[in-house]
């Protein structure tokens, strides 16, 4: 095991099951959320014009995002620790520094994945592309990223804090991967990359 894995780990261990369970409720009840989401965005696929499917992808991706686990509930740290916004004895701020500072790991993930939702949402061209071929391509990350959301919820059931913490991370890259970025602007990408760079270090 190497160091930052036994730091990682000391970090996790004090998190109480009550906290843990609060952030597993959070995190499966965000998944179960975009479920439904995928589903309806499926079927109103069926209808939209071709003229329609940019404004549709924009909408698509935004959701994707907001639908990912990284608001302070969906955390066990933030659960057990922030109460009185001194987050004395939290784990994460001895190994990744307090959450509302500016140079810590998770203000730098959070910027920039405030960045990208902002590139989304003011992408107002997007790219060419032929409309089945779009739509086709917007079924497929519809249809992976409910699979993906559904195997969320089940991956977290038995985990322990170290490992939620780590899905979590996992989770957000994989979903981020499956963002439509062919049929948006090319800022979109390059925010996407530097998000990835920064969650790296979310945990």
């Amino acid at each position: 095991m190497t160091d930052r894995a036994k730091e990682l780990e000391a970090a996790a261990k004090d998190i109480n099951l009550e906290s843990l369970q609060a952030a597993k409720d959070a995190v499966a009840a965000s998944c179960a959320e975009y479920v439904r989401w995928a589903e309806l965005f499926s079927t109103r696929l069926e209808t939209v014009l071709p003229e329609e499917l940019h404004k549709f992808t924009r909408a698509l991706a935004l959701t994707m995002l907001g639908h990912l686990p990284t608001r302070p509930g969906t955390c066990p740290f933030c659960i057990q620790y922030d109460r009185d916004r001194a987050c004395t004895g939290c784990g994460y701020a001895a190994t990744h520094g307090r959450c509302d500072a500016d140079d810590s790991a998770f203000s730098l993930f959070i910027e920039a994945f405030q960045e990208l939702g902002r590139a989304i949402y003011q992408d107002t061209e997007g790219v060419s592309a032929d409309s089945v071929l779009a739509e086709r391509h917007l079924r497929c990350t519809m249809q992976i990223s409910k699979g993906r959301a559904m195997r969320m919820m089940e991956e977290i059931k038995g985990c322990s804090a170290l490992q939620l913490m780590d899905k979590k991370a996992r989770y957000i890259g994989e979903m981020i991967e499956l963002l439509p970025c062919d049929l948006l602007c090319s800022e979109v990408e390059e925010r996407l990359h530097k998000v990835n760079d920064v969650l790296k270090n979310y945990w």
